[in-house]
């Protein structure tokens, strides 16, 4: 089982594909970091948008349809693992 996971689902919530990944690249990890700080603020469609396109990109190949097709949380759960993982990297929470 990968570190990181995200399901599309079809039909009746059956799994159609599975999308993972036990690499974060380090640029993602930067950006995971940034981009928390920037949309806590925000209103929940800017942070849905922002937080689509980073999914996107951890899941290289996943599509706009397919990502309307995975569950909510486990979306926003990734998210936060990758976050959660960089701010282990310094615990007084300010980031360099």
């Amino acid at each position: 089982m990968a570190k990181f996971e995200l399901n599309i689902y079809g039909e009746n919530d059956a799994i159609l594909k599975t999308y993972s990944t036990d690499v974060i690249r380090w640029k993602l990890f930067m950006e995971a970091v940034a981009l928390q700080e920037k949309i806590k603020n925000e209103d929940v469609s800017v942070q849905i948008e922002s937080v689509s396109a980073f999914i996107k990109a951890v899941f290289v190949g996943l599509t706009d349809a397919e990502l309307e097709n995975a569950d909510a949380f486990d979306i926003m759960n990734t998210f936060r693992q990758i976050v959660v993982k960089a701010n282990a990297i310094n615990p007084n929470g300010k980031n360099a």
